[in-house]
């Protein structure tokens, strides 16, 4: 049974490494991939993934769920109090909106931060990503096509 997983796993390795698809596909699928992962979207990741498929059918789906996969609420943890910290230097000591509720004032002010943090965070890391994946990719292909010369 776990032989039959590692066998689809290579395959699916394979295809993923295949000369079929171009670095900028795979790229592209994990920094979309990225994008929605380090957004706060409450339990739509997956279905927002499965839009994002949609919307644009040539980047590389597996890159993009496997992004999913490596930015888990452990590696999100400090981004998110990263995304604070960012909001809170933008907004600084701003006057927020009044309301005559206390606690509507706080959630206010703390959403504001966190969500305008969090999306120069997004667009930040989606586009480290695209340039590490698209380079990575290159280099692996220029080594295996210099080893499969030699032989």
């Amino acid at each position: 049974m776990i032989r039959k997983y590692r066998e689809k796993g290579r395959s699916l390795l394979q295809e993923f490494l295949s000369e079929n698809t171009t670095p900028h596909s795979i790229a592209i699928g994990a920094a979309i991939g990225t994008f929605i992962a380090v957004l706060p979207t409450l339990g739509f990741t997956i279905l927002l993934g499965l839009l994002a498929m949609l919307i644009y059918p040539k980047a590389n789906k597996l890159a993009l769920f496997a992004s999913f996969v490596f930015w888990n609420p452990i590696t999100l943890i400090p981004l998110y109090m990263a995304s604070y910290s960012i909001g809170d230097a933008l907004f600084g000591s701003q006057p927020v909106i009044r309301y005559n509720v206390i606690i509507l004032d706080q959630i206010y002010n703390f959403s504001r931060r966190f969500l305008i943090g969090n999306f120069i965070i997004a667009i930040a890391s989606s586009l480290l990503v695209y340039v590490i994946v698209r380079s990575v990719m290159f280099v692996y292909r220029k080594r295996r096509k210099s080893r499969s010369s030699r032989k």
